[in-house]
């Protein structure tokens, strides 16, 4: 590893979590160590006194029934067959002779007592002995004391201590190994991030995080990314369209506009031939604006913008409604406009940009059907949600045409020859999308059924 990455490892956040939750684990530890320490420490210092005390009382009993010659009986034996380890004794002599045991004559001291004897006084397993005993005054004045060796407890104390930093010492190591793997794990999906990142702004819109497929959060965050990704380079690749678009379908009407302002003044002679060029050049910036205007319009919906207006509304009464508004113009146009809605469908979004949707599909299928044509408006439940349509039984749109036709300025050939900038379904694409629902085109066999699912 080299050093710019050891640095990179030791200053990510992950190693220094891994860190962090380390010495928590080592504090714990510690807190632990010391309640262990304290309560074995005073739990084995118990049990010996306990010990020493019961042996002090038996003895005590034996001096009662056998006196003291008795005693010194009994404590010999039991110094010749130890049972329960090195146990020390003494007894004295209310003159303070020592009259048998292991143990240098001391003053009588009652209870427990720790203490250190010589170390030629005693044989012990340690060089320097610590004892801790139990001493009692006898009726006859007499001292009894019973002792063990408290080293035992000593190296009880020191396995606790060894067995302690043993586990915190390993803690730790695992723990910076832990952290220098987690953190490497880590700098290694983030390199990749970054690496995926400067191709982008290298150009390379197509290029994606690879996913690992393990599902965990960084796979996660990586999905979103991706989608993320994929949402821009499709903006992207809009935005080159629409400027594409917008150079190659703009130059006609401009041409048309400079070709009416240079017959204005080229040819014109009267002011009726200057009103005539003039009115023409009028209505083709006329054309531009609105055809600019709508461009706007998708832009902003496309954007979610809107969103901010959206209240619940009736449906199916805006449907009914535009349908009822355009059976004027299908008459004039000769066409029948039939409107089948079921009551009852609600709807939260912008009532003017729904408007725009269905007056759009109702234009279109007015505009590009011959006379004598059925067009039909229609809103139905299904379960959870509904479906609309605008439907007509004229020439239709050929299948692979279906995608294209909601791309801006697309036209089919036979609709060049009439009035409009192709942007109408792009609209009603983007609209569509900014209240959640789908469309599609179906054949109708004949004509064509445009379909807004929720």
């Amino acid at each position: 590893m080299s050093s710019e990455r050891l640095i990179r490892l030791l200053r990510s956040a992950s190693f220094r979590l891994t860190l962090i939750y380390a010495a928590l684990f080592v504090v714990s530890a510690g807190a632990l160590f010391a309640t262990v320490y304290v309560t074995a420490t005073a739990a084995m210092q118990n049990d010996m006194a306990a010990v020493l005390r019961s042996e002090a009382l038996q003895l005590t009993d034996i001096h009662r029934r056998s006196g003291l010659a008795g005693l010194a009986e009994q404590i010999t034996r039991r110094m010749n067959f130890r049972t329960r380890g090195p146990i020390f004794y003494l007894l004295q002599a209310p003159n303070r002779r020592v009259v048998v045991g292991n143990l240098p004559g001391m003053p009588p001291v009652n209870g427990v007592i720790d203490f250190v004897p010589a170390p030629d006084a005693v044989e012990a397993e340690n060089e320097h002995p610590k004892l801790t005993g139990y001493g009692l005054t006898l009726s006859d004045g007499s001292f009894l004391l019973v002792a063990q060796d408290a080293n035992r407890l000593v190296d009880m104390q020191r396995a606790i201590v060894s067995a302690f930093a043993w586990a915190g010492g390993l803690t730790l190591l695992l723990a910076v190994a832990g952290g220098a793997w987690l953190g490497n794990t880590f700098l290694r999906r983030i390199d990749t991030i970054t690496r995926t990142s400067r191709a982008i702004m290298e150009g390379d819109l197509a290029a994606r995080i690879p996913v690992r497929g393990t599902q965990d959060e960084f796979d996660q965050l990586v999905a979103n990314l991706n989608a993320m990704l994929g949402r821009i380079q499709q903006l992207m690749d809009g935005l080159r369209q629409v400027s594409s678009d917008i150079a190659h379908d703009l130059r006609t009407p401009l041409g048309r506009l400079r070709q009416h302002l240079e017959d204005a003044r080229e040819r014109a002679k009267t002011t009726a031939e200057y009103d005539e060029a003039t009115d023409a050049a009028i209505a083709e910036a006329d054309g531009l604006l609105e055809t600019f205007s709508a461009l706007l319009r998708i832009a902003q919906v496309e954007a979610g913008a809107q969103k901010s207006a959206f209240t619940e509304l009736d449906f199916s009464g805006l449907v009914r409604s535009i349908g009822e508004a355009y059976q004027p113009a299908a008459e004039d146009s000769l066409h029948r406009l039939q409107i089948h809605v079921d009551d009852g469908v609600r709807l939260t979004g912008d009532r003017q940009l729904l408007a725009q949707m269905i007056s759009n599909l109702i234009e279109n299928a007015l505009n590009h059907t011959p006379e004598g044509s059925t067009v039909s408006v229609g809103l139905r439940k299904t379960g959870a949600g509904f479906e609309a349509e605008v439907a007509d039984d004229g020439p239709g749109i050929p299948a692979t045409e279906h995608g294209r036709v909601f791309d801006r300025f697309y036209r089919l050939d036979r609709s060049r020859s009439t009035a409009g900038s192709g942007l109408g379904l792009a609209l009603v694409k983007a609209i569509a999308g900014l209240h959640g629902l789908t469309i599609r085109l179906e054949d109708g066999k004949p004509g064509l059924r445009v379909v807004l699912k929720a």
